[in-house]
């Protein structure tokens, strides 16, 4: 082995990176799609499985969501949060941290808004879980900004 060939791996090493994460950004879409497809089977498993997959995409920040796909994974993720499974709407709510750290303001609003409605059902369970779901969106508020922050308690305040 020769310096220039140790040279020419290690830059073609780079390159197939840079390429790999291109194919995976490409993907993105295609594989979001998929994941909502699964999030909304009947078999429980699946939902599991795809909402456990969509936390570990958002937790590696590998997955970028144009607006379209930001309204249609916060909708999935809060009919999960209302699913007949406690580990499927447990699952939901855990996921609700690093997804408001990757949406839009205005979907923040509406996953506020929506828990909040919750808290008002006739359904002991799902009171309880969109309070979970509450504090766990309320946690990551400061890591958003200041504006949402502000917008957020002023939200909660007046429907609680």
């Amino acid at each position: 082995l020769t310096l220039s060939s140790i040279c020419k791996n290690l830059s073609l090493s780079a390159e197939f990176e840079k390429r790999r994460e291109e194919i995976k950004m490409a993907t993105s879409p295609y594989h979001i799609s998929s994941l909502l497809d699964k999030m909304s089977s009947v078999d429980k498993d699946f939902r599991f499985m795809a909402t456990n997959d969509l936390m570990t995409e958002l937790q590696r920040d590998s997955i970028k969501l144009d607006d379209d796909s930001e309204r249609k994974v916060v909708q999935a993720i809060l009919k999960l949060v209302e699913d007949k499974n406690g580990e499927v709407q447990n699952l939901a709510v855990r996921c609700l941290g690093p997804l408001v750290r990757k949406i839009k303001d205005t979907q923040v609003e509406v996953i506020i808004n929506e828990l909040c409605s919750n808290m008002f059902s006739e359904d002991e369970r799902l009171r309880d879980i969109s309070s979970v779901g509450l504090k766990t969106v309320i946690g990551q508020l400061p890591h958003v900004n200041n504006t949402v922050s502000n917008a957020a308690c002023k939200n909660i305040t007046n429907q609680l």
